[in-house]
């Protein structure tokens, strides 16, 4: 699979004093900060023994999927990952923001760079799974275009359910941010 384009890196506004912060493609030698971001982003979950995914993995999607990272000076503060699956749709498999990086626009940044690059390359649909109970994050994946939901009971074991939300191809409303 062949790695995404670089996009120029996209400043955004970090609300308060500190340096610059900006979005930008993932590069291989962030997978080890990635695998160590992921490990601490879904401590606050029902289940965070259950999330995280390995340095192995995280390098190979830095080159085979799209991976987009927010920096906080050389601080890797969030990211996002996604890659096709077969039948030519792409799942957005985690958005995850640090602690004291959230709540300041990073996370919709993320999605919206990905999804950018999505629209101006394949045009795929996406889709992504979440947790009902967080109707903040069904909110925001809806204003991003994720319009089409599906309740799945026992989606990974029988106390875990999910919305599977859909985005179809080129259906994101444009960035405010463009």
């Amino acid at each position: 699979m062949e790695r995404p384009a670089d996009v120029a890196p996209a400043a955004f506004d970090g609300h308060g004093a500190g340096a610059a912060r900006v979005i930008q493609t993932a590069r291989p030698g962030d997978a080890v900060a990635l695998a160590a971001l992921d490990a601490v982003a879904w401590s606050g979950g029902a289940h965070p023994e259950r999330i995280p995914d390995g340095e192995h993995v995280w390098r190979i999607w830095i080159d085979g999927a799209w991976v987009f990272v927010a920096r906080a000076g050389d601080v890797l503060a969030g990211a996002i990952v996604a890659f096709p699956v077969r039948g030519g749709d792409l799942f957005v498999h985690k958005v995850m923001v640090a602690a004291d990086h959230r709540r300041r626009g990073i996370g919709t940044r993320l999605f919206e760079a990905l999804l950018d690059e999505v629209d101006a390359t394949s045009g795929a649909a996406c889709f992504l799974t979440v947790d009902p109970a967080h109707a903040d994050a069904v909110r925001r994946y809806e204003a991003l275009g994720f319009t089409e939901k599906e309740y799945v009971a026992g989606f990974y074991r029988d106390d875990e359910d999910r919305y599977v939300m859909r985005r179809p191809s080129a259906a994101r409303p444009r960035s405010a941010h463009a």
